[in-house]
């Protein structure tokens, strides 16, 4: 009963469309029945209901089909009373169909299980296969993952093998290049040795330089110390002059006064008096602005000097500074110019057969374009194969770089060929 009910819910659309058509036929089928036929007429072997094969949807629509066929419509007309044996045959021509309709039922609903059954082993089969297909899936792809680790770990065996041969013959040819190898290094120190000799002399040269550039800024100070007590000394004799100027002049106008006074010291006793105080007033202005003039023509002076100073150690610190960065950027630049030559050898040069830890130092010359005129091996990279090889990739290089900048270009060269490093 619950699974009728849960199919119900499940197909309910169905069911309410199956309601209504059964109901229709049953409607059409209770119309149909004459119900004043004698008794004695019987089925005369005519079939009472009209039977129909019924899908599976229709199974539940059952029970509410036989209420609808029990129930007829209120709009026909009641027969007239029949004969008694009338109501007989009606009652079994409804059972018949009862059972008719219960036999149906059961075969729809018997069908609609088998299909049931159908689809669920369908569903299973499917199920089984694609859990097999994913088992084969697994199965090939941990056996192709298998392979390929066998596979790995051959090639490892195979690599592991071939880096002891190396190995081996990488220790056969050290071995026989530790005599050439001692050699090489003694030349290497003895070059060292003379390099840093060179080094020691150009820095004594760079100090003495030093040392003379500032001697000549001490005896430039000196000298502007010199210049500056010369003007001092000449402002302090122009001032003693300008006062004892003034001095004598005060005495010829003391003397005129006097004079003045001896000639008309009882007419202008009042005036004299007054013209000698306005005579001291002047003079003591013309002092105070002579003393002024003087402090600030000092002042001036001292100013000046000091700006003057100033400026000079400005000039020079700026100076020290600007070749200081330019020695710094010519020599990276230098560093790099010569680097980008061995790259271009290097790149060209083709190492020969058992050739490991090769380092030689070359010199080069070139002509202005970066042609190369001559090459020498300085220092042996380890046999007359090898430094073939490099002078032949010095000589494939052609032409070489070119500088950055044209005060960097030098026409001999020297580098150290360190392919390996």
């Amino acid at each position: 009963m619950l699974d009728l009910l849960e199919k119900i819910g499940e197909h309910w659309r169905a069911v309410l469309l199956a309601v209504l058509v059964h109901g229709a036929l049953a409607a059409g089928l209770l119309f149909s029945l004459d119900f004043l036929q004698p008794a004695s007429r019987g089925n005369q072997g005519e079939s009472i209901v009209e039977a129909s094969v019924m899908s599976s949807e229709d199974i539940d629509a059952m029970a509410a089909q036989n209420n609808a066929e029990s129930t007829p419509p209120t709009s026909q007309p009641e027969p007239s009373t029949p004969p008694a044996s009338a109501p007989t045959e009606a009652a079994k021509q409804q059972q018949a169909k009862r059972e008719q309709a219960e036999a149906e039922a059961q075969r729809a609903e018997r069908q609609a299980q088998a299909e049931a059954a159908k689809r669920e082993r369908a569903e299973q089969a499917a199920a089984d296969k694609a859990r097999a297909q994913e088992k084969a899936q697994a199965e090939a792809k941990r056996e192709a993952a298998e392979k390929a680790r066998q596979k790995r770990q051959a090639e490892a065996k195979q690599e592991r093998e071939a880096e002891a041969r190396q190995e081996a013959k990488a220790e056969q040819e050290k071995a026989r290049a530790a005599k050439e190898k001692a050699a090489k290094e003694k030349a290497q120190a003895e070059a060292q040795e003379k390099a840093k000799a060179e080094q020691a002399e150009a820095k004594a040269e760079k100090e003495r330089a030093a040392e003379a550039a500032e001697a000549k800024a001490k005896a430039q100070k000196q000298a502007q110390a010199k210049r500056q007590a010369a003007a001092e000394a000449a402002a302090q004799k122009e001032k003693e002059q300008a006062e004892k100027a003034a001095r004598e002049k005060a005495e010829a106008e003391r003397k005129a006064r006097e004079q003045a006074e001896a000639k008309a010291k009882a007419q202008a006793e009042a005036k004299a008096k007054a013209k000698a105080e306005a005579a001291a007033k002047a003079k003591a202005e013309a002092q105070a602005k002579a003393k002024a003039e003087a402090e600030a023509a000092r002042r001036a002076r001292e100013e000046a000097a000091r700006k003057a100073a100033a400026q000079s150690q400005l000039e020079k610190a700026m100076a020290e500074e600007s070749a200081g960065r330019q020695a710094a950027a010519d020599q990276r630049a230098l560093a790099g110019y010569i680097q980008a030559i061995r790259n271009k050898v290097e790149a060209n040069w083709i190492r020969p057969p058992g050739a490991t830890d090769v380092t030689c130092k070359v010199h080069v010359k070139q002509l202005p374009g970066g042609q190369v005129a001559n090459v020498r091996v300085v220092s042996s990279c380890g046999g007359p194969a090898l430094d073939r090889s490099v002078e032949q990739a010095i000589y494939k290089s052609d032409p070489l770089p070119s500088p950055p900048s044209g005060n960097l270009f030098q026409s001999d060269i020297e580098f150290t060929f360190r392919p390996d490093s």
